[in-house]
């Protein structure tokens, strides 16, 4: 850490280091497709310790080997038990403690998807507790981790249980109250937590839920008081999440909540739902919640790099917020300091890490996207013919298109200015993403405007030219994605991006096909481009009307991705 002080901060003589939290930790994701190689993960816990963190949390659902259980992780790019010992052996020789966090109670449902965990299972997403079985498999996580870690402290998950108690488990054991369930199921864990020398903490989402009428996480409540602590097993940490809010005073309001606690916090850099970090909000939030912890006495401070929805983010993108956090651990401090950190382990300023999230703020969306919006995604997957989105983002779909068009030679310039090569193909895959969406935004006004012009033929050709560049243009991005993706992570999961971008490739082939069909007179219509467009209506933004966050199931089609049975 000082090293990585006197490398980065220009006043060398004057400083006096003084923590405000005992913890600064990372909490790294490896369940949502992407599991890092050891090289990436020794490389950040380098980063980490230069820039005063003191831990690594690592987010496994199932990407761990363990004994006994040889479907656990199979096909995920599970960490064997040898590379489990590895990591945390190096961790500790730069200082880091690396601690396990993982899911006792949900979040299982790649886990559970096998006929031998079939006794094991409540909903297509949890355990069902109080089967002697489930006992067994949770006795056998803690049990492997107080051999493979040197850390004596364990994350036990149990967050977002929202339907615990009310798929198997009903039918066998009748209607029982979820709060019982759960507690009951704490209880259970946390006794093994003590059998094997560990101490326990959970996200405590689930016992706040129950304290405000709709179920709301984030709502109103009295302090947690010294007899309601009483129900809860001795020694338990918890968590409390919040990647959300905005204002110091809102942090302030929900530690309050926990009262006498033994409670920690867990903020993020938001690298999850798209392509691209939002780390103007990241910056914002983790200044508001790190004053309000400081405030508070709140000692330690997990920051959070999820993945969800196919972790099409690049992990070296969210340095400038892992930066700011090391910073605020010793004081208040600004957006701008990072820019040392960033020249000093990328070569290249802030500025090309900030550009990135631009891929997002187009004309009409504010500047700091404090929502989190993510219209490069909407795009890039939403269908030009049965188009959901593009409408509600833009009148002047040929602006957008201009707008995305003049980011790609800033990319090309910033890949071109730094020595570091990782980075390098990462820019490079944003100036193509930049192409792409660019030629999408206009591919799709000329496939709609055909419908209404007189000289439809050659409205047509002019967007089967568009949908030709496009697909090139895809395939293209989907090159540098294969190598974006292997300079960081094993090679499991990535079929997920090949589908998608595959997806997009065969899209446009299938349309310049259907254009073919119709002109020539072997289809009376394109009926995917006669329907009316009426405005999006999924999720949306505060202004009721920008399509908000959605995932790719949601994207991609308004017709049936997938059918599953939720039990």
């Amino acid at each position: 850490m000082l090293i990585g002080r006197g490398l980065t901060q220009s006043d060398k003589t004057s400083e006096t280091l003084e923590p405000r939290f005992t913890e600064m930790a990372a909490m790294l994701d490896v369940s949502r497709n992407a599991v890092y190689t050891l090289a990436t993960l020794k490389t950040f816990l380098c980063q980490l310790a230069m820039m005063g963190y003191t831990a690594c949390y690592l987010y496994m659902e199932d990407t761990y080997e363990l004994p006994g259980y040889p479907y656990f992780g199979y096909r995920r790019g599970r960490y064997s038990v040898e590379e489990q010992k590895e990591i945390d052996r190096f961790a500790q020789s730069v200082g880091i403690e690396l601690v396990p966090c993982i899911q006792t109670l949900a979040h299982l449902r790649t886990a559970i998807r096998w006929s031998y965990m079939q006794p094991m299972r409540d909903t297509v997403d949890n355990l069902k507790v109080g089967h002697p079985e489930t006992e067994a498999l949770v006795e056998a996580m803690i049990a492997h981790f107080s051999k493979t870690f040197q850390s004596r402290r364990i994350h036990l998950g149990m967050d977002e249980a929202v339907s615990l108690g009310t798929g198997r488990y009903l039918r066998e054991n009748g209607y029982r109250d979820h709060r019982e369930i759960l507690m009951n199921h704490l209880h259970t864990v946390c006794r093994l937590c003590e059998k094997y020398g560990l101490q326990p903490m959970i996200w405590d989402d689930m016992l706040f839920r129950d304290r405000t009428p709709l179920m709301d996480y984030y709502g109103n409540s009295d302090p947690v008081s010294e007899q309601d602590a009483a129900c809860y097993p001795p020694g338990l940490t918890f968590v409390y999440w919040d990647y959300y809010h905005d204002t110091q005073e809102e942090y302030e309001a929900q530690i309050r909540r926990r009262g006498c606690l033994k409670t920690a916090f867990a903020g993020g850099v938001w690298k999850w739902g798209g392509w691209v970090p939002n780390l103007t909000k990241s910056f914002q939030d983790s200044q508001a919640a790190a004053e309000a912890c400081y405030s508070l006495g709140v000692q330690h401070i997990l920051v959070t790099l999820w993945g969800d929805d196919g972790e099409e983010t690049p992990l070296a993108t969210v340095l400038p917020g892992m930066a700011l956090y090391g910073l605020l651990r010793y004081g208040s401090a600004a957006p701008g300091q990072t820019d040392a950190y960033c020249r000093l382990f990328s070569d290249a300023p802030l500025a090309a890490y900030t550009l990135m999230e631009k891929l997002n703020t187009i004309p009409g969306i504010p500047q700091e996207n404090l929502e989190a919006l993510i219209p490069h995604k909407l795009l890039l997957y939403g269908d030009m013919a049965s188009e959901l989105f593009q409408p509600s983002l833009t009148s002047a779909p040929a602006t957008l298109a201009a707008y995305y068009e003049a980011l790609a030679p800033q990319f090309a310039a910033f890949a071109q200015n730094t020595r570091c090569e990782s980075l390098q193909r990462i820019l490079k895959m944003y100036q193509c993403l930049s192409q792409v969406l660019s030629i999408r935004c206009n591919a799709s006004a000329a496939l709609h405007d055909a419908v209404t012009q007189q000289s439809q033929q050659q409205s047509l050709a002019a967007a089967t030219d568009l949908l030709i560049e496009m697909k090139a243009q895809v395939e293209a991005l989907h090159e540098l994605t294969v190598e974006v993706w292997s300079q960081e992570r094993k090679g499991q999961g990535m079929e997920i991006l090949d589908l998608r971008l595959g997806g997009v490739a065969a899209r446009c082939r299938a349309l310049c096909k259907r254009i073919e069909l119709f002109t020539e007179g072997r289809i009376d219509a394109l009926s995917e481009l006669e329907e009316s467009f009426l405005p999006y209506q999924g999720i949306l933004s505060l202004d009721g009307h920008t399509p908000g966050r959605e995932a790719y199931g949601e994207i991609v089609t308004a017709n049936t991705l997938c059918h599953q049975f939720s039990v």
